[in-house]
This record gives structure tokens, C-alpha cells and sequence, in this order.
């Protein structure tokens, strides 16, 4: 499968807001998230790791703007500050 453009720059965003809350000590890091979500800790690191193959799920976008304040407009467009 290919990933378009938009979303491989998605994706990337996604882990750069993970890094972000990380470095805040929101988290202590992507293990924390995926255990608090019930996330597959080696899917979601396949995907950080290719985003240009695998496919990040839309819930996993959801968990950031619902638990972290993270902006849905920044997540999809890049667009706006990266938290409310």
C-alpha cells in the first residue's frame, strides 16, 4: 500500500506532537501512550518507523486531541499551533 503524501505528513506530525508531550513530561514516552490507549506498541512503531507503508489510525488521532489538547487542524493540515 502507498501513502499519499498528506498523509505520510500527517503521520509525521502525530510523533512529532508524541515528542513533544514526551519532552513536556506530559508522557514518558510511546510505550506509555500505547499501554494507556490500548495500542499494539509494535504497530505504532512500525508506523513512526514507516509512514510511507503503513497506515496511522484515525483514533490514534482522536487519543491526542481528546486526552492532550493537541489541535485537530494542526494533526490534518500542518496548520494553526500544535496545541489548543
Amino acid at each position: 500500500m502507498k501513502i499519499s503524501p498528506e498523509g505520510i505528513a500527517i503521520t509525521k506530525r502525530f510523533f512529532e506532537a508524541l515528542d513533544m508531550l514526551k519532552a513536556q513530561k506530559r508522557i514518558r514516552g510511546l510505550l506509555t501512550f500505547t499501554k494507556a490507549h490500548d495500542i499494539n506498541y509494535w504497530n505504532i512503531n512500525t508506523v513512526r518507523n514507516q509512514p510511507e507503508v503503513s497506515v496511522l489510525k484515525p483514533e490514534w488521532l482522536g487519543y491526542l486531541i481528546q486526552d492532550y489538547n493537541v489541535s485537530a487542524e494542526w494533526l490534518l493540515t500542518g496548520e494553526g499551533g500544535m496545541f489548543k
